[in-house]
């Protein structure tokens, strides 16, 4: 408490002829030594989180499946390194998976991300009879998830006999997709393909204003997930 206010309480007191009106009472107090400890640890375990999170949150854990699902709102440079994995490792089918379209959809005739996908990787030069749109209904949350449980619903009516998968996502979203289809699909082997963020440098992150908030974004939301779904 400042020194102008306890001389001015204490003029109060005496003029009034009141009761007193300060107590004085003995606290703790951080020494310069303690704060400096605590800046030095809060810098290393940020140095800790900067260098590992967008690996951690990046995984890639193939397994040997022919069945690769994609994740349909991938920026086109990731359809087409998708495309190029699907070619190099001879999968037989690819799905593609996502939700109704928020921008585009009144210029064009594609509704949801999955079928947009499907289309450019058409254009890419895919064969359309392997792959498939598994589009799922409007979610305002768990989009993610409600698109594992879509494409769940397509395996057991069209395709039971499939066991495995491996999830085709982009750079930090990988975790948090891999565990969430994991979730939706408790029976099914999946593995994870997490392919290279190009819209900045994985290893400076923190240096753009992109980089910032999709890894910090990405980071958040796979710990909610994990923790309360």
């Amino acid at each position: 408490m400042s020194i102008f206010i306890v001389k001015f309480l204490r003029k109060i007191q005496y003029f009034m002829q009141l009761p007193k009106l300060l107590k004085k009472k003995e606290c703790y107090r951080l020494t310069w030594f303690s704060l400096f400890i605590i800046a030095l640890t809060i810098f290393f375990l940020f140095r800790f989180f900067r260098e590992r999170i967008y690996d951690y949150l990046s995984p890639n854990e193939p397994i040997a499946s022919k069945v690769l699902v994609i994740e349909g709102w991938l920026d086109d440079f990731a359809l087409k390194e998708a495309y190029a994995l699907f070619l190099e490792n001879d999968y037989e089918l690819m799905i593609t998976t996502g939700g109704p379209l928020e921008i585009g959809y009144l210029a064009t005739h594609f509704i949801t991300s999955a079928d947009l996908a499907k289309a450019t990787l058409v254009q890419l030069g895919m064969d359309s009879t392997k792959l498939i749109a598994v589009p799922r209904k409007h979610a305002l949350k768990k989009r993610t998830f409600e698109s594992a449980i879509a494409l769940k619903n397509w395996i057991d009516t069209n395709n039971p006999e499939m066991k495995s998968f491996n999830l085709v996502s982009l750079g930090t979203h990988s975790k948090r997709s891999w565990f969430l289809f994991q979730k939706a699909l408790p029976d099914k082997e999946i593995g994870i393909i997490a392919l290279r963020d190009q819209r900045f440098d994985p290893e400076e992150w923190w240096k753009t204003s992109k980089g910032s908030r999709t890894v910090i974004t990405e980071a958040l939301g796979y710990f909610y997930v994990f923790f309360f779904m």
